[in-house]
C-alpha cells in the first residue's frame, strides 16, 4: 500500500495514542512520554524544559486539593498525600506525552483526500508556517511581533502547499518497520504496566 511518509507518521501516532491514554502505571507512562519526546526530537521538534515543568507542577499541585493515600507531610493544615501526587504526575506525563505525540504526528504535513482533506492540509500548512515564522521573530514587544507574524501570513502563497503535497515522499519499507517498532514499544510498556511487571511507586 502506497502511503506518504507524513501520512504514515500520522497513522503510527494514532496507533500509539491509546497505549499512553490507557496507561495506569506511573513508571510506564514516564517511560512512554520519554520515548515519545525522543521520537519528536528525532523528527525536528524542539524540547523546552520550562513549559513541561510548568505542566508537571501545576497538574500535580491541582490534584493535591483532593487528598488520596498515604500522608507524606502537611503544610499547616493542608495534607500532602502520595496518592494525589502520583495521580497528578501521571496525568501530567500523559498530557506532555500527548503534546509531543501530536508534534510527531503532524511532521511533514499529512494529506487527506477530497475537498475536506485539502482544507485540513491547508490548516497544517498554516500551522507549520506560523510556528516557523514565530521562531524567527523578535518576541518583544509582543504586540509588534504578533503584527509582524500576521502580516507575514498575508503574503503566504498557498500554491506552495499544493506543490509540496503533489511531491509528497512515499514511505519506505524501513519507515514501516520503524513505525511498527514505535507502536510495539508503546504498547509493550502498556502491557508491562498492566500486568504489574513495572514497579508500582504508590
Amino acid at each position: 500500500m502506497k502511503l506518504s511518509s507524513a501520512n504514515l507518521r500520522l497513522s503510527i501516532g494514532l496507533f500509539m495514542l491509546p497505549a499512553i491514554l490507557l496507561q495506569d502505571n506511573l513508571v510506564g507512562v514516564a517511560l512512554q512520554a520519554s520515548y515519545i519526546i525522543i521520537l519528536a526530537l528525532t523528527h525536528g521538534r524542539r524540547f523546552k524544559l520550562l513549559p513541561n515543568l510548568i505542566i508537571l507542577i501545576s497538574v500535580s499541585a491541582a490534584h493535591l486539593l483532593q487528598p488520596n493515600g498515604l500522608r507524606l507531610f502537611s503544610l499547616g493544615t493542608f495534607p500532602i498525600t502520595a496518592g494525589a501526587l502520583a495521580l497528578g504526575a501521571r496525568k501530567a506525563l500523559v498530557l506532555i506525552g500527548l503534546l509531543y505525540l501530536s508534534q510527531f504526528m503532524i511532521t511533514g504535513r499529512p494529506t487527506f483526500p477530497g475537498w475536506l482533506g485539502k482544507i485540513i492540509s491547508l490548516q497544517f500548512y498554516y500551522f507549520e508556517r506560523i510556528t516557523t515564522e514565530w521562531k524567527n521573530l523578535q518576541k518583544r514587544p509582543f504586540i509588534g511581533a504578533l503584527d509582524t507574524l500576521l502580516f507575514s501570513l498575508e503574503r503566504i502563497d498557498t500554491s506552495q502547499n499544493q506543490t509540496a503535497l503533489s511531491q509528497a515522499k512515499i514511505s519506505s519499507p524501513k519507515e514501516w518497520v520503524l513505525g511498527g517498532l514505535h507502536v510495539g514499544v508503546l504498547w509493550g510498556l502498556y502491557f508491562l504496566g498492566f500486568f504489574g511487571v513495572l514497579p508500582v511507586l504508590v
